[in-house]
């Protein structure tokens, strides 16, 4: 039992981080997001890769 709450908590701070990261890169315009190397369409997955790895 303890291991599935651990695994819910997990998960938990995982969506934080994506749904933190998603808006901190949202935010930017165009052209910082081109400074760091990214694509407008890429934030999604840029901040799902950065919470999977957490």
């Amino acid at each position: 039992m303890l291991y599935l709450f651990n695994a819910l908590v997990t998960r938990i701070k995982a969506q934080i981080v994506y749904l933190r990261t998603r808006d901190e890169l949202t935010q930017l315009d165009d052209r910082a997001l081109a400074d760091l190397g990214f694509q407008r369409g890429e934030i999604e997955y840029i901040a799902r890769q950065v919470a999977d790895a957490r």
